[in-house]
């Protein structure tokens, strides 16, 4: 009768348990923020660290490191000879964490297991910090550490129920990592303390210099970044370029490059969720052209993570209902275009005509997207066969060739040549019939 009881509480409390939002309590008492509303809007330890300062966030991990023991004792308390049940009452801890709660319950687990064998803990700890250390990516680091969860307690504990029941807690976890999002991944905590900053800094990891050769993830690097480096792997002319995540340490890619006046580099922003069915976020972050010494890239790189913070970019965010999310910084190399402007595939007004819309201005592209002068306008008319389809068996391979495209017609006058008119009309085509068909 007591296991019976047992299994009932362990299945009716836990969840609850874990679902009670301790953390958002602590971070409104210490600061009068709701979590629910800031950020990814977790009600995480990470996110209390970020939101709320040390403090707060220590608080916040002894309440989730609570939880973890105390489900941990409370199965023993009924099941005094079966530690499986320890482990499930981790995994309803876990679940009522995540469907209530909205965290992942990785401080409830790790404390969990402090409770339930403190020396597997301990090995546990000390192979997932070596193998973090190493990879010092979060990601591969999270499921290396469950690995290593899986495979400790495994070996010190026998009994096939106990082996499902820790196989069935990293599953769980491992689903969870890819559901939530991660508050690691927000601009860094400006006004916190060092210290904070600094934590943050360590835990977010990441630290190779990522490029536009690389097959970049937009959930990490924004779609601006991701969709050039796909451009790039394609065989288009993307210039190079390389991409700070939102929290990485720059100077890793700071003293990897070295600007100057006859080679300079641009640097841009890449927010994630930039860019949407709905908004463009067009000009609400900087860019910064013209760098050609590293403390001018130092100095360009913090004012574009900056700008994400901006009044105006908040208000743009409010505005069209976006959840504040994270701004990576894009590098790339400067190019000082005869002509510089803007191609739509199809007419942005009346997309049933079948012409590229093209604003184009001699010299740079300041003068197109600044909005203070009128960039010449032209549409290029071509029949709908015109443009050769993108091999669709080797996404990655050398872009098609492009057909001659001396044929195409242009309404519009202006300086810029038609030559050129009719090479991006034909790119334009090209990229819309291969990225979106």
């Amino acid at each position: 009768m007591r296991e019976l009881w047992g299994s009932v509480i362990i299945f009716l409390i836990c969840p609850v348990l874990g679902g009670l939002p301790v953390v958002d309590w602590l971070v409104q008492r210490g600061t009068g923020k709701r979590l629910r509303q800031l950020g990814t809007g977790n009600l995480s330890v990470s996110a209390a660290f970020y939101h709320g300062g040390r403090t707060v966030g220590i608080l916040a991990v002894c309440s989730e490191a609570a939880k973890g023991g105390i489900v941990v004792l409370l199965a023993r308390w009924f099941f005094t000879t079966e530690p499986a049940w320890e482990i499930v009452a981790l995994i309803a801890l876990v679940m009522g964490r995540y469907w209530m709660g909205g965290g992942a319950g990785t401080t409830n687990v790790f404390w969990g297991i402090v409770a339930h064998d403190p020396i597997g803990a301990v090995v546990i700890a000390f192979l997932g910090l070596m193998s973090f250390t190493l990879v010092r990516e979060r990601r591969a680091g999270r499921y290396v550490s469950l690995f290593w969860l899986v495979m400790i307690l495994a070996v010190r504990q026998s009994g096939q129920d106990y082996a499902i029941a820790v196989v069935i807690l990293a599953a769980l976890m491992a689903w969870i990592y890819t559901k939530i999002p991660d508050d690691l991944e927000l601009v860094e905590p400006t006004d916190q303390t060092q210290d904070t900053r600094t934590l943050f800094r360590f835990f977010r990891g990441d630290n190779a210099v990522l490029t536009l050769r690389d097959r970049l993830e937009p959930q990490k690097v924004g779609a601006k970044a991701a969709t050039l480096a796909t451009l790039k792997r394609w065989g288009y002319a993307v210039p190079e370029g390389w991409v700070l995540p939102a929290g990485d340490d720059p100077q890793p890619l700071i003293l990897s490059l070295n600007p100057s006046p006859e080679q300079p580099l641009i640097v841009r922003s890449s927010a994630i969720g930039e860019d949407s069915a709905s908004a463009s976020a067009a000009g609400q972050y900087v860019t910064l052209p013209n760098i050609t010494t590293p403390p001018q890239l130092e100095a360009a790189v913090l004012h574009c993570q900056t700008s994400y913070n901006s009044r105006r970019a908040v208000e743009y965010r409010r505005h069209h209902h976006q959840r504040d999310q994270s701004l990576a910084v894009l590098v790339q190399q400067q190019i000082t275009g005869q002509y510089s402007g803007v191609a739509f595939s199809r007419d942005p007004v009346d997309q049933y005509r079948d012409v590229v819309v093209i604003e184009a201005l001699p010299g740079g592209a300041a003068a197109v997207v600044s909005g203070q002068t009128t960039p010449e306008q032209y549409s290029v008319h071509f029949a709908a066969d015109s443009v050769t389809p993108p091999d669709r068996e080797h996404p990655d391979g050398d872009r098609p060739e492009l057909d001659d495209p001396a044929a195409l017609a242009i309404a519009g006058e202006g300086s810029t040549p038609s030559h050129v008119l009719q090479q991006v009309a034909r790119l334009c085509r090209d990229l819309e019939a291969r990225y979106h068909g």
